[in-house]
């Protein structure tokens, strides 16, 4: 894809200022201001435009170069950068979040890798239809999860058991207790 202009991200803010303005004409400085551009990617953006002529200066007419603009936003081109540029910024964005997590060091024990059902510490605690985890910061509670994550990891028919049995009759227990407060 060849090179696209810097201000093509621009060009809604570029329009809107053209719109409101109430000169009829707009001379190569004002061009230059407008995009951000120099004196000859000005005369470029200029080429080609009705305008008037005084010597070596010129100047465009405004709504001929609303007309160009506007043709330029409906095109095929416009419309791809405008969607790569938002693509960028996005996966630019995930990069961040992802590295600025990536940065956080999770204090671990050295015997994480290893971490059965019954070995996890008294703040974790684990029952059917509950989770409960005692923490006092965010990298303590990331290291509780990472506990317990390996601990599901090396002992899933424990985890198992232990979040699922009796897991009827809690269901059951809640179905009663939903029925009751509706009759109410």
């Amino acid at each position: 894809m060849p090179y696209q202009p810097a201000w093509f991200h621009r060009l809604d803010e570029i329009l809107e200022t053209l719109r409101g303005m109430e000169s009829s004409h707009l001379d190569r400085q004002a061009v230059q201001k407008l995009f951000g551009v120099r004196q000859r990617r000005a005369r470029q953006l200029m080429a080609g435009l009705p305008g008037l002529r005084a010597g070596n200066a010129s100047a465009v007419l405004r709504l001929a170069l609303i007309a160009r603009l506007e043709e330029t936003a409906s095109g095929g081109v416009f419309q791809w950068e405008i969607n790569r540029r938002a693509r960028v910024v996005d996966e630019l964005d995930r990069t961040r979040r992802q590295l600025a997590a990536r940065r956080v060091r999770i204090p671990a024990a050295a015997d994480v890798e290893d971490r059965r059902l019954r070995d996890l510490p008294g703040d974790i605690k684990l029952k059917p239809g509950e989770l409960r985890i005692e923490f006092f910061g965010a990298e303590d509670l990331a290291a509780k999860l990472l506990e317990l994550s390996k601990a599901m990891a090396n002992d899933w028919p424990a985890f198992a058991r232990a979040v699922e049995d009796g897991g009827q009759e809690a269901a059951a227990a809640r179905s009663l207790r939903l029925a009751n407060s509706l009759k109410r």
